[in-house]
């Protein structure tokens, strides 16, 4: 399975706002500044994000984005199937694979809904941990 870089860009971005949560509205740029990531590639895939109701948006001075619910409530899932319809889309579609196919999607469903976005900061977390040295 491959995912997109529109997708492996929004984890990130997610991820950084499940860090920030208690901080309120986040700016891309600050986004992007922490997780080394384009802001011109973030404004391009925040709408889809903001429109599924995942994430809430704010113009102004204080402007920016926050998580619409808290990393408890938002999968892995959830942040996939924005930008990819089907985990398993890569493989051949022939009718005599249809099933294995269909198979193939729901223990990817099953398994990425069961990650929450707070697990996936919790690992992010004791990454950075693990990274220090002196």
């Amino acid at each position: 399975m491959k995912l997109s870089s529109k997708t492996i860009t929004a984890i990130k971005m997610f991820i950084d706002l499940g860090e920030q949560y208690e901080n309120g509205f986040i700016s891309l740029k600050d986004i992007a500044q922490r997780k080394d990531l384009s802001k011109k590639f973030l404004e391009q895939i925040m709408p889809s994000y903001k429109n599924a109701g995942l994430l809430l948006g704010n113009r102004g001075n204080q402007g920016g984005y926050k998580l619409a619910k808290s990393p408890n409530q938002i999968s892995l899932k959830d942040i996939i199937y924005i930008q990819e319809n089907s985990l398993a889309k890569e493989l051949v579609n022939y009718a005599s694979i249809d099933s294995a196919i269909e198979k193939a999607d729901e223990l990817l469903d099953d398994y990425f809904s069961k990650i929450s976005l707070a697990k996936l900061i919790e690992d992010q977390r004791e990454s950075y941990l693990n990274d220090y040295s002196i």
